[in-house]
């Protein structure tokens, strides 16, 4: 067992192939300076012998041993310019060391051949020959243990037996002193081998966690899909092709439509379970060449194709990018979405059901970053939401017309020169039963001098996304409040809220401040919360609802029934009053079922004791079938337009009601009653 020990010192075991791979790249780089040496240092003893040994030994042998490491020479020179292969660098190191032996046995006799010629000067070249040649090599060999281990114990033997046979003391004591100083060079050798083979493992657990990092980095920890960091990798690696291609490739966002309820009203749980059966199917549409996943899809659905690629962006987001076919693919891409993910999920006992909305731009051979291919899928996507649920909207030139107008206008609002440009007009809400008006609801319009008159269908939403809507809405607040002072007590102000008003905690006391701060009494006011803002996150709107309440201020449902899970609001929120759509009220004399839906909304209101304020209301004949039906409140163009502070103020302080204004006054058409959606 001792000797088996002993010999596997001398052999390249390859059990660690990442160590291999190491001592084959730093030994290639090494041993072309030992057979430089070997060659140097045997000439030089050649020379010093040429005209006291036989020309065999000067020349023939001397030049035989050049071509022999000539040869591995330029092997090494070579392969140590090329990259390293598992097996062949085994092979390459195997043969080294077993060539090692050979020539360390050659070079040696040769060496010792020439000692008994010439004069002890020569003699003394010999052995200096046999000591620096041997100290060399085992530096060059540091790499490969076992051939330097082979030289050692070759040269040594050779020389010391043969010096120290000789009797001279001088040439005893240089045969001890080499074989000591091979033996400590080995022990140092040894020690750096160790720490070699030690780096090799510690690199190799870097690698591993470089690796598993890199995954994490990139990966959806929920889902297990691409995330949005290797989205835009992926998106970068195609926009920096060849930009004549560029077309061909599309990004698509997703955006499920009505996954948010699903947490309100299962959990979180019950929400990531379905986040992650959605990446599921959407895999499966990926086809041959997507991240593996182990869901199936429906039943029946078909691969979209090798060249697309599936990602989770956050929250309920997805995106995928298509590579190959143009803007019809991408479309049949997110037809076959919304088709897969139309089916019905079944988690647990829950029985749940979605719709995608899809939003698609082609990478253009002008695109500078890749975020301007996102930010146009991401105008198509909104405009997807816009028309309704479970549609696919592709980013066009009329579409482009108003993405350049909507940077534009993000533009000023970073510069922040709209402050004095926006303002108010208010739009009475009317009793009923008096004639008289009771409250106005305020309403936001801008006037830029470089872009004319903007629609707040335009400026919200490029307010929300330049990050500046919570500030617009402190301003708006403030100047609304500043002319509701200037009202009767009785009169109250109506103001409209925006899902980031309502989400945030901080923007919620803020606005609170406000009104308190103001000088009108928080009674007056009422904040306007819109289905969608609750939907985005129930708990927090029920939260700011009910501090808003504490203080006094009401809470107005807006734009009841055309939203989600609206008995659930009523059952969830603390409100004080319900705003019927206009959606109803539109040709209510001529559809029965639109008069019976306001006619149950409206005893609903009575039996829970709250508010009712009937919107949109445009002509006469809708009027009086309202107020027929029960109708406490209303507003809409057949009553006021929008007013302007000093009117709104005339109207209400010379003890006015609406049956007092003039022709001029009733029913305007036009865009001016668009409401602030913030």
């Amino acid at each position: 067992m001792a000797v088996g020990k002993l010999f596997s010192l001398f052999r390249v075991t390859g059990d660690d192939a990442d160590l291999v791979r190491a001592q084959y790249a730093a030994f290639s780089k090494q041993v072309p300076l030992m057979y430089f040496i070997l060659l140097v240092n045997s000439w030089g003893l050649a020379a010093t012998h040429i005209n006291t040994a036989p020309v065999f030994l000067t020349i023939w042998i001397p030049s035989l041993l050049t071509l022999v490491c000539a040869c591995r020479l330029v092997y090494w020179w070579i392969e140590g310019r090329r990259p390293t292969k598992g097996m062949n660098a085994l092979r390459a190191l195997r043969k080294a060391n077993v060539l090692a032996w050979l020539l360390a046995a050659g070079f040696a006799s040769w060496g010792l051949s020439l000692a008994p010629y010439g004069d002890t000067y020569q003699q003394s070249h010999v052995a200096f020959y046999m000591g620096i040649t041997v100290i060399g090599c085992i530096f060059c060999l540091s790499h490969l243990l076992s051939a330097a281990l082979a030289v050692t114990v070759i040269v040594g033997l050779a020389f010391a037996g043969y010096f120290g046979m000789t009797g001279n003391m001088v040439f005893i004591a240089m045969a001890v002193d080499l074989i000591l100083v091979s033996a400590a060079m080995i022990a140092v050798l040894s020690v750096q081998y160790r720490d070699f083979m030690a780096l090799i493992s510690s690199k190799r657990t870097l690698l591993a966690l470089n690796d598993e990092n890199l995954l994490l980095a990139n990966q959806d920890s929920l889902t297990s899909m691409p995330n949005r960091r290797r989205f835009f990798a992926e998106l970068e690696t195609d926009h920096q092709a060849d930009s004549a291609g560029r077309e061909a490739i599309c990004v698509g966002l997703i955006d499920l439509d009505g996954f948010k309820p699903v947490n309100d009203i299962f959990g979180h749980g019950t929400g990531d379970d379905l986040l992650i059966q959605v990446a599921q199917r959407l895999l499966t549409l990926a086809g041959p060449g997507a991240e593996a996943s182990d869901g199936e899809g429906p039943a029946g659905a078909k691969p979209a194709g090798p060249q697309t690629f599936f990602a989770r962006l956050g929250g309920d987001e997805f995106g995928y990018i298509t590579r190959g076919g143009g803007l019809a693919t991408a479309v049949d891409i997110g037809h076959a979405v919304c088709a897969a993910l139309s089916e019905p999920f079944h988690i647990a006992d829950a029985r749940i059901e979605l719709s995608a909305s899809i939003g698609i731009a082609a990478l253009s051979p002008t695109d500078t970053t890749v975020a301007t291919v996102y930010e146009r899928a991401d105008h198509a996507l909104y405009k997807s939401k816009r028309q309704g649920r479970g549609g696919v909207v592709v980013f066009s030139k009329e579409h482009g017309e108003a993405f350049a107008r909507l940077l534009t206008i993000e533009r000023i609002f970073g510069k922040h020169v709209y402050e004095e440009e926006v303002s108010l007009v208010y739009q009475p809400i009317v009793d009923m039963a008096s004639g008289r008006v009771v409250a106005f609801e305020a309403l936001a319009r801008w006037y830029s001098p470089t872009l004319g008159h903007v629609s707040p269908a335009e400026f919200i939403p490029a307010a929300e996304r330049s990050g500046v809507i919570n500030s617009l809405t402190r301003l708006l607040l403030r100047k609304a409040l500043e002319d509701a002072r200037s009202w009767p007590s009785e009169i109250g102000l109506s103001f409209n809220l925006s899902a980031r008003d309502v989400s945030s905690g901080e923007q919620s006391l803020a606005l609170l401040d406000i009104v308190l701060s103001s000088g009108v009494a928080p009674k007056r006011v009422d904040f306007e919360i819109t289905e969608t803002a609750i939907l985005a996150d129930m708990s927090q709107a029920r939260t700011v609802a009910l501090m808003f309440k504490a203080a006094g201020v009401g809470i107005s449902l807006d734009d009841f029934g055309t939203g989600y899970s609206s008995l659930t609001h009523l059952h969830e929120m603390p409100l004080d009053k319900l705003k019927i759509d206009r959606s109803f009220v539109n040709g209510i004399n001529d559809n029965s079922t639109g008069k019976k839906i306001v006619t149950s909304m409206l005893r609903m209101c009575a039996d829970l004791d709250i508010g009712c304020v009937v919107e949109g209301i445009e002509t006469p004949e809708e009027y009086e079938t309202i107020k027929a039906l029960g109708g406490p409140a209303a507003q809409g163009f057949f009553l006021s337009k929008p007013l302007p502070p000093d009117e709104a103020r005339a109207l209400v302080t010379d003890d006015m009601g609406v049956d007092d204004m003039g022709a001029d006054d009733m029913g305007v058409a036009g865009n001016a009653g668009v409401m602030m959606a913030s």
